[in-house]
Parts: structure tokens; sequence; C-alpha cells
């Protein structure tokens, strides 16, 4: 079976691109970068130069694919182009289903995320919510037109299945979101702690529902897809845990502090070269604290959550194998 996997140098379609090859399946990646990806796919996955932003790159690389794993998309709550949220997660996402459509293709499986279903802050996310009103941040808003674009391309004939996960981390090629805070804590360069949490899951987990989601996902249906809630203060002490780092965690800050550092730096960063300590739309999505209910995916695509002791040893140990983070 020829798959094709988008987003392959990416947390999750990297995991799903490691997965496959180790299942024996025949596995291309539509990739930017050929020599970057080169370094970070293994040597069986056929490269195919391309981007989802270039509908004229896809047509040779759905040839002959039987399923495609669409995990390309700009994860990041901030950027200084927003604009680049809805040419990467909408209309790349139209092109990408337009092109398996018109290829022939039998199955798409679509990352999307939690961040498109309601819940009041603290409250829970499950499949039967999708909200109907637009999200307070670009990127939230982002997903939420593509996943509308991507159901009226299902409406067409394509098959899809949706797989929406909580935070994603673990090992990666690329360190953004999660794994971000992961480097930032035991690089000492984070001061304070932002206030509230998520719901997180382990790549590896996140990786089981969407080969599950290929096999006996059922078209047209959405995955949610979390091993726990867990707040910030908490993951900063299991991250100190599994390092055995000496003292405590930073504090963390207080809401006003922290709204006002992202108030603030946000636009700084839009005309100097760097990246907001804590963007408002992280912030924003922190604040929500929603907890994700995954018993869908447990009951029907087996997922089985990864201990968050166990997650974070893991995500650490492997940061340290890179490089990036303090040796014991």
């Amino acid at each position: 079976m020829n798959v094709l996997v988008t987003g392959a140098t990416g947390l999750i379609g990297n995991a799903i691109v490691q997965r496959l090859v180790k299942q024996g399946a025949s596995v291309r990646a539509l990739v930017r970068d050929l020599a970057r990806a080169s370094k970070l796919l293994p040597s069986s996955v056929r490269l195919i130069q391309g981007d989802v932003t270039s509908p004229g790159t896809l047509p040779a690389a759905m040839e002959d694919v039987e399923l495609v794993f669409h995990a390309a998309g700009m994860p990041e709550q901030w950027h200084r182009d927003d604009s680049i949220f809805d040419r990467v997660n909408r209309q790349g996402s139209v092109n990408v289903l337009s092109a398996a459509h018109a290829a022939r293709v039998r199955r798409v499986v679509y990352t999307s995320t939690m961040d498109v279903f309601a819940a009041p802050r603290g409250g829970e996310l499950t499949e039967a919510n999708i909200d109907p009103h637009p999200k307070p941040t670009v990127y939230e808003r982002s997903k939420q037109d593509a996943e509308r674009a991507v159901e009226a391309i299902r409406q067409q004939g394509l098959d899809v299945v949706f797989v929406n996960p909580s935070a994603v981390y673990g090992a990666s090629p690329v360190h953004v979101g999660l794994n971000s805070f992961f480097i930032q804590l035991l690089n000492k360069k984070a001061p304070l702690l932002p206030p509230g949490g998520m719901s997180v899951v382990h790549v590896d987990g996140c990786t089981d529902v969407h080969l599950a989601a290929a096999e006996r996902g059922v078209n047209g249906e959405r995955y949610l897809v979390s091993d726990q809630y867990v707040s910030n203060a908490d993951l900063a002490l299991a991250i100190h845990q599994a390092a055995g780092a000496a003292g405590k965690p930073p504090p963390v800050a207080p809401v006003f502090l922290i709204e006002a550092m992202a108030r603030v730096s946000a636009p700084l960063a839009r005309v100097f070269p760097f990246t907001p300590l804590v963007a408002p739309g992280q912030l924003s999505f922190m604040r929500w604290e929603a907890r994700v209910n995954a018993a869908k995916a447990q009951r029907e695509l087996a997922f089985r959550p990864t201990p968050l002791s166990d997650g974070v040893a893991r995500t650490v140990a492997f940061l340290r194998e890179q490089g990036l983070v303090p040796r014991a």
C-alpha cells in the first residue's frame, strides 16, 4: 500500500512516518526541503518536493496513493505574519484534500485539533460539541475554517477521518509548542510559569490513534485524543522530577502580570527578531483549561493514554540525547 504523509518533518507527521516504515508500508513524504528531510526521515521514504500551499506540486505526490495522512500545519499560537495560518491550515488542507479526491485516494486521515470544540473554561470537550463561534486566536480560527473546508470536500465523496489531538509532546525533529516548554524550563529560561494548564497527549499514543483511524475509523467521525489534563505547575514539577533537577520549578506568575507581558511583547516581536515568552494565543489556550474526554478514541480506536510520568521521562531523555537540555 502506498501512503503519503504531509508534515513528515513535524512532530506528529514524523512519528507517523517512523511507525509506517516499521510496519513495512511504502511511504512517501511531501517535503519542502529535500536535504533537511533526508536527515530526518528513514532512507526508505520516497521524498517528493512540494508544498501544501502549492497545489501544482500535489498531483504527482498523490499518484497511486491509497492512503493520505495530512498532518502538515502551523501549530504555533503566534507568528509574525498572521496570514500564514490561513494559507497553511485552511488553504493547504483544501489543496491536499482536493488533490486526494481527484486522485481517488481511498482515505485521508486529517490531523485537526481539540481547539475546534466548545467548552466553558475548565469544562469538558467531547466530539459532539463543535464550536460554531469564532475562536479567540488566529490559529484556532484557521483550524475551524480548515475543518469546515475539509468537511465540504468530504461531502463531495472523499473518505475522511478526523483526529483531534490535545497538546502533543514527545520525541520530535522540531521543538515547538509543548516541547519548547520542556527546553525553556530545563535550561532555566523560564523565570515564571504561565497560569492555567492544558490537556496533553504523548506523541506515541497520538500516533496510535492516527494509524487506527486509517484502519478502522469511521468516515466523517472525529476522535479527540488526550492522556489527561495537567496544570502548568504540575507539568513543570513532573519535568523537574524526571530530569532530577535541583531546586523547585519557577513559581506561577500572577495572571495580571503574564497578561501584561503577552500584550506588550507580541507587538514588539513583530518588529524585532524574538519570539514572545508567552504569546496572547498561548495564554488564551492555557487559561481555557479545557479537559478532553477521549473515551470515544479509547472505545473505537483502542487508544491507551500514556501516564504523564512515563511520557515526561521519555521526552526528557530524548531532549538530552539531542543535546537540547542539560544532563543530570
